[in-house]
């Protein structure tokens, strides 16, 4: 059953009209729809921080320090663990997509 199948039409109508009307206040961009309901990574975070976990064996080596890492994982989960352990501490972070699509696997 598809999330709207049980709303009759005039429900469905409400709907398309509230949205129109967000459409026209809302700006471009990035943007966190707070109305929405919070994303299950942003909920777990919320219960359970991230660790990192080195794997020597997956280590980046370019000289003699361990300038560089590479984090294999959910966005949100990384940044969040970033965000405590390297505060102030990071100059880039590279986010290779697919993000915040549900791909988890590629």
């Amino acid at each position: 059953m598809a999330k709207y199948d049980h709303l009759s039409k005039e429900e469905l109508l409400r709907i398309i009209e509230k949205q129109e009307k967000e459409l026209e206040i809302k700006k471009y961009g990035l943007v966190w729809d707070r109305e929405r309901e919070s994303e299950k990574v942003v909920l777990e975070c919320e219960n359970n921080l991230p660790i990192l976990k080195r794997i020597r064996e997956r280590q980046i080596k370019t000289d003699n320090s361990d300038d560089n890492i590479l984090i294999e994982g959910d966005n949100y989960h990384s940044l969040t663990v970033l965000n405590y352990t390297h505060k102030g501490k990071i100059d880039l972070i590279y986010i290779d997509p697919p993000y915040n699509t549900g791909k988890e696997d590629e």
